[in-house]
C-alpha cells in the first residue's frame, strides 16, 4: 500500500468533518512496508490515542504495513524547540508558512500585519485577532505566524483551538503556569468558548498575564469578536484592544491559483478548463483540496487518464456548490425573454445565427452560474459534443472582450439570473 492508497483508507473510515479536524496535523509518510505517523506534540498524540487510533488502525488493518508512532516533543507538549537541525519540519505544519498564503488585494493588510506581528519582538499589536468565514486562511496565518517565530528563536509558543484548551485544563492542575510560561499565546475558533464557559475566566487572566508582560498573543475567530454577546463584557473589551483584521473568503482567482499549484505538487495534469470548473464549484479550499485529493488518488490507483464523464462522476459525488434554486430552464427562461425566442428554439438543431448566438449565450452563463462541466451542458443542451459547448464558452468569452455592448449585455443578464435566485430562496 501506497500514501494515495492510505489516504483512501482513511477517507473511507473518517467523515470529511472528522479528517478536517487533525489529518492536515498528522504527518504520514510510507517507506517500504513501514507507516510513520508523526504527531507535532504530545497532548495530540494522547487525543488520537484516545479519539481515532482504533478506527485509524482497523481502516488499515489488511493492507501489509506496520504503524510507528512517533511524537516531535514527548517532554514539552507544545513548546517550541529553540534550535532545530536544519531541514527539521516546522513545529506547526510545514506548510504553514507566510509564502505559501494566496493573496490578493483583498488580503493583503491582514497577511502585513500578520509577518509584522510574527516578526516583532514587542508585541505592537496585543491582542491581534483574525477574523472571517471559514476556509478563509485564518487557521492558515495562525500558524504561520507560531512557525515564523519558532525560526526567529522564540522560546515557547501554544498553539491550539478552544476544544483544545479545555482538553488541556481537564488533563493539567497546572495549565494556566504552563501556558503563561509561552512567549506566544495562539487560540483558534475562538466562538467555541461559548461551549466552555468557564475558559473565559481563565482567557481573561492569561490575557491579564500576557499584555503585562509584553508577550503576544493571536485569535482566530468566525465573524466579528463586536458580534459576540455571549463574550463577558471584560473579555470582550480586551479582545477589542488590539488590531482586527477581517479575511476575505478566496475568491475565483485564489482559488484557481490554490488548484494549479496543488495540481503541479501531486502532477496532476488537469487542464485550465478543468481547474477552472473545480475553482468555481468549490467555494471552500478544504473541499477543493479534498476534490484534488480524491481526482489524485484515482488517477493513482484507477487511470492515469480521468475521463471526462469518470471527472464529472467525481465533482457529482462531492458536489460542493452554493445552495442555489438557480436552474438551467430558468436560465434558458432569461435567455429566450432577451431574445425573443422559445427554449425549444435554443435546444433544437436549427442553425439561425440569432439562434446559435443565444445558445452560446445560454451555455455560457449556465457554466458560469451553475458550475455545469462541458459534458453536463453538452447532455442538457439536447445532448451535444462537449467540443460543441467548449468553443461556444470560449467564443462568449472572445466577444465580451472584443464588444462592450455584449459584455454588458451578459452583465444584465447574470444580474437578472442572480435576482430569481434570490427570489425563490427568499
Amino acid at each position: 500500500m501506497n500514501g494515495a492508497q492510505v489516504e483512501v483508507a482513511l477517507t473511507q473510515a473518517f467523515s470529511a468533518e472528522e479528517l478536517d479536524k487533525w489529518r492536515a496535523s498528522l504527518g504520514l509518510s510510507v517507506e517500504g512496508s513501514v507507516l510513520t505517523v508523526r504527531f507535532p506534540h504530545r497532548y495530540f498524540s494522547d487525543w488520537f490515542e484516545t479519539h481515532a487510533r482504533v478506527r485509524f488502525e482497523q481502516a488499515l488493518a489488511g493492507s501489509g504495513l506496520s504503524i510507528a508512532y512517533e511524537c516531535r516533543d514527548r517532554s514539552r507538549s507544545r513548546i517550541v524547540r529553540e534550535s532545530r537541525p536544519a531541514g527539521q519540519a516546522l513545529p506547526f505544519g510545514s506548510e504553514f508558512i507566510f509564502d505559501n498564503f494566496l493573496v490578493n488585494n483583498k488580503n493583503y493588510f491582514p497577511l502585513a500585519s500578520a509577518q509584522e506581528v510574527a516578526q516583532s519582538r514587542e508585541a505592537p499589536y496585543n491582542p491581534f485577532v483574525l477574523c472571517g468565514e471559514s476556509g478563509s486562511g485564518k487557521s492558515f496565518l495562525l500558524r504561520a505566524i507560531a512557525n515564523a517565530r519558532s525560526e526567529h528563536g522564540a522560546d515557547g509558543s501554544y498553539v491550539g483551538g478552544i476544544e483544545d484548551l479545555h482538553e488541556l485544563y481537564s488533563s493539567r492542575s497546572d495549565a494556566r503556569k504552563f501556558l503563561t510560561s509561552m512567549q506566544l499565546l495562539a487560540v483558534d475558533d475562538l466562538q467555541e468558548i461559548a461551549r466552555y464557559r468557564y475558559l473565559q475566566g481563565e482567557l481573561l487572566a492569561l490575557f491579564d498575564h500576557f499584555h503585562l508582560q509584553r508577550k503576544q498573543m493571536v485569535f482566530a475567530c468566525t465573524g466579528k469578536v463586536g458580534g459576540y454577546t455571549f463574550l463577558a463584557p471584560k473579555l470582550k473589551s480586551r479582545l477589542e484592544w488590539g488590531l482586527s483584521v477581517m479575511l476575505k473568503a478566496p475568491d475565483l482567482d485564489i482559488r484557481t491559483q490554490y488548484a494549479q499549484s496543488r495540481c503541479r505538487e501531486r502532477r496532476l495534469d488537469l487542464s485550465k478548463d478543468r481547474i477552472l470548473l473545480l475553482a468555481q464549484r468549490f467555494a471552500d479550499l478544504r473541499n477543493l483540496e479534498g476534490c484534488l485529493l480524491k481526482l489524485w488518488a484515482y488517477r493513482e490507483l484507477v487511470h492515469d487518464h480521468i475521463s471526462d464523464e469518470e471527472f464529472d462522476n467525481i465533482l457529482n459525488y462531492l458536489d460542493d456548490r452554493a445552495v442555489t434554486s438557480l436552474s438551467v430552464e430558468q436560465i434558458l427562461d432569461a435567455v429566450c425573454s432577451k431574445f425573443n425566442l422559445k427554449p425549444e428554439d435554443i435546444l433544437s438543431s436549427g442553425r439561425r445565427h440569432d439562434l446559435v448566438f443565444a445558445r452560446q449565450v445560454a451555455m455560457y452563463l449556465c457554466r458560469k452560474h451553475l458550475g455545469l462541466s462541458f459534458p453536463e451542458l453538452g447532455r442538457a443542451f439536447g445532448g451535444r459534443d462537449h467540443s460543441t459547448v467548449l468553443y461556444s464558452c470560449r467564443k462568449v468569452e472572445q466577444l465580451q472582450r472584443d464588444d462592450k455592448s455584449i459584455k454588458n449585455m451578459l452583465h444584465e443578464l447574470s444580474d437578472k439570473c442572480l435576482a430569481m435566485n434570490e427570489t425563490t430562496l427568499a
